[in-house]
């Protein structure tokens, strides 16, 4: 079974990797700046924590439902498919779908993850397992569409295709759950 991050902690790592490469960084508060000592307090407090819970136990205090935070991810994601179809490059063309990918993959955890909050916790286990048993499948799907082809760029555009195929597709799934579970 694959571990999962916290959604927090993904979604911030997400932000940082879309934020890569932007000339504005170092003009945003914090980028670039060490991370303070932690007070002695804050340091005896955190020696003193009980075990780490379980993955199944922070999963069943999930409360994203609480933030009202969604990101939207349909902006970017319209510049980079532009970006796209105006590049000549090979090498330029799988950079930027594989951007697009990350993208949707990012929204696929999102979704993913608010309908779990919603579910009860034996819920929750059987679909972790369903999509842990979906990633494999998407992986295999990106192996075969990556060996159908004999150029190594087309081979590389064709991966990133049929990973971001199957990732709408299970975006499309998740939503049809969601709608299921969350009483908006």
């Amino acid at each position: 079974m694959r571990v999962f991050t916290p959604t927090r902690g993904l979604t911030l790592a997400v932000a940082a990797l879309l934020l890569t490469g932007c000339e504005s960084m170092s003009s945003m508060p914090f980028i670039g700046q060490q991370a303070a000592e932690p007070e002695p307090a804050a340091v005896q407090k955190s020696q003193a924590k009980a075990e780490p819970m379980s993955r199944n136990e922070k999963i069943s205090l999930g409360l994203s439902e609480e933030l009202d935070w969604f990101p939207d991810l349909d902006e970017p994601l319209e510049q980079l498919q532009s970006q796209y179809s105006t590049e000549s490059s090979p090498a330029e063309r799988s950079r930027t779908l594989s951007s697009i990918a990350y993208l949707h993959d990012a929204r696929l955890f999102v979704l993913f993850q608010d309908m779990l909050d919603f579910l009860p916790r034996d819920a929750r286990v059987n679909e972790l397992q369903e999509q842990n048993t979906w990633l494999d499948r998407r992986k295999s799907l990106m192996t075969r569409a990556f060996l159908s082809r004999q150029d190594a760029n087309e081979a590389r555009i064709a991966a990133g295709q049929a990973f971001i195929d199957a990732t709408l597709a299970r975006i499309d799934e998740i939503e049809a759950k969601r709608k299921l579970v969350i009483i908006e």
